[in-house]
């Protein structure tokens, strides 16, 4: 049985963790590599432009399985070489795509997502929780170190002070104190979550499509470009924006609309 479910709702994949027993650990199990598989169907999928990442029973993720851990098994197996090569091939091939895709993501947590889990929850573009969310960076407690990525992803949601804070001392916050460092947009009751999630994804897949693709990675290289540079990008995308059918009937709708509005 597969550790993930996926669906197909209005342009929205919503791809579910399912697998309550492990607390839904990405490692130890075929977690990683199911998960890995629902996200590159979702890419490669015409019909989808929002990936929304969910979770069944109490947990969102545990991160890695410490039972791997402690028996230097699979992930965990081997020599330093070895070790490296598997992060590779397997977590940081989740990190990557997270951080490259052209589908708006959105995690919906229903519950703590700690470690790798919380990186997670911390690559996606949107994120929504219910009051039951909360979070941490437990890598320190386990005498490593993120080797997801998990360091390149937390400074650039809550900052270099608070991410040294979290990572330092592994400290879990709550969804509470997660909306106000921005590792969540909202927190709505645990019944009201799916419903809040997919209005949301929804409403981003209602959008013309390119110009979401476009905008996307407009904001990406926001991080990393200087201005002129950054311009100069801004500058050729919306080229290529003016330049698709979806712009025309979009503007063509619009003066529509003004129309009736007279």
């Amino acid at each position: 049985m597969n550790s993930t479910k996926t669906s197909l709702i209005d342009g929205v994949a919503v791809i579910t963790l399912a697998q309550p027993e492990t607390r839904n650990a990405l490692t130890g199990g075929e977690m990683l590599e199911d998960l890995l598989d629902a996200i590159h169907d979702a890419e490669t999928d015409p019909d989808t432009g929002v990936l929304v990442l969910q979770a069944e029973g109490p947990a969102f993720s545990a991160g890695g399985n410490v039972k791997d851990m402690v028996a230097k098994d699979g992930l965990f197996a081997g020599n330093p070489a070895e070790i490296t090569e598997k992060y590779r091939e397997t977590i940081q091939q989740l990190t990557r795509f997270m951080a490259t895709t052209d589908l708006v993501t959105i995690a919906a947590v229903n519950g703590p997502a700690i470690g790798a889990g919380f990186d997670l929850v911390l690559g996606c573009d949107l994120r929504i929780g219910t009051p039951r969310a909360r979070f941490a960076h437990t890598f320190i407690e386990m005498g490593i170190i993120p080797g997801d990525g998990g360091a390149w992803l937390l400074p650039r949601v809550v900052g270099w002070q608070r991410a040294t804070e979290l990572s330092l001392t592994a400290r879990s916050i709550d969804a509470e104190e997660a909306v106000r460092l921005d590792v969540l947009l909202r927190v709505v009751p645990e019944n009201k979550l799916e419903g809040h999630v997919m209005k949301l994804a929804r409403t981003i897949a209602s959008k013309p499509r390119p110009a979401v693709v476009l905008a996307k990675r407009l904001l990406r290289q926001s991080k990393i470009m200087d201005l002129d540079p950054f311009l100069e990008f801004s500058a050729a995308l919306q080229a290529v924006a003016h330049s698709t059918p979806e712009h025309d009937t979009a503007i063509s709708q619009y003066v529509e609309r003004l129309k009736d509005r007279d």
